[in-house]
């Protein structure tokens, strides 16, 4: 199956990525993730609010590289070992990725929305990073602290990129993943001393926002082990040119 050009499959990993963002050691946490990167709260006042934004936003960005980075190469291994499998069992692959989408799904349906998820959350630290290097080797650290937390949409991320069967796009299709992630990090830090009504709003609608998300995912997983994902990204790259 070739998802070179199939805008279904990095809308549905982008969407996935934001799913995450909204996860309980995400969301809750990113004023603390912002101050240790950078040193500044998003509580600070609004006098100096412009040398704060520019000290929050380049080790903001350092940090989402770090994280992007890590789940850039899981994606490639992913696409490299998707690629032997679909070699030899290309269908029967298309049914089981299918299902286990699904499946993620389901549970991140099911799941809803833990208690405490709602309750403030501190990260303690004892300095931040000195260098921009030091950031993104934080996010490298951070994406495998999130891995248990934002599993059921990385693993369903990590199976969309196995079934593009190759390992640049693996790579490119949990980049995506990482931009949905990433994005809302850096407007947090882009805006950093609105982030925190922002991010109040987003937790009373968490429910909403899960299931939806949630919901993409079946659809994408049904899609896929029905063989129409197939036809549909064969249409797309036939009207292409036209469009």
């Amino acid at each position: 199956m070739d998802l070179g050009a199939d805008p279904i499959s990095f809308a549905v990993v982008f969407a996935a990525g934001f799913v995450s963002f909204l996860s309980p050691c995400v969301l809750p946490l990113v004023p603390a993730y912002l101050a240790f990167v950078s040193g500044v709260g998003l509580s600070s006042d609004e006098r100096g609010v412009a040398a704060a934004r520019s000290d929050v936003i380049l080790p903001t960005a350092a940090f989402v590289l770090g994280f992007s980075a890590m789940f850039a190469a899981l994606g490639a291994g992913a696409g490299l070992l998707g690629s032997t499998l679909l070699l030899e069992e290309r269908r029967t692959f298309e049914i089981v990725g299918g299902i286990f989408v699904i499946a993620m799904g389901l549970i991140l349906l099911g799941k809803g929305v833990p208690k405490f998820l709602l309750q403030e959350k501190r990260l303690n630290v004892s300095a931040k990073p000195a260098t921009l290097a030091g950031s993104a080797l934080a996010g490298v650290a951070f994406a495998v602290g999130w891995t248990p937390c934002i599993g059921p949409t990385l693993a369903a991320a990590l199976t969309v990129a196995a079934s593009a069967g190759e390992a640049g796009l693996g790579a490119a299709l949990l980049f995506v993943y990482s931009l949905g992630l990433g994005i809302p990090f850096l407007l947090a830090g882009l805006f950093v001393h609105q982030a925190g009504t922002a991010m109040d709003f987003m937790k009373a609608r968490l429910n909403i926002i899960s299931a939806v998300g949630a919901a993409v995912l079946v659809v994408f997983g049904v899609l896929l082990a029905t063989g129409q994902l197939t036809r549909i990204t064969a249409e797309l790259q036939s009207v292409g040119p036209i469009l």
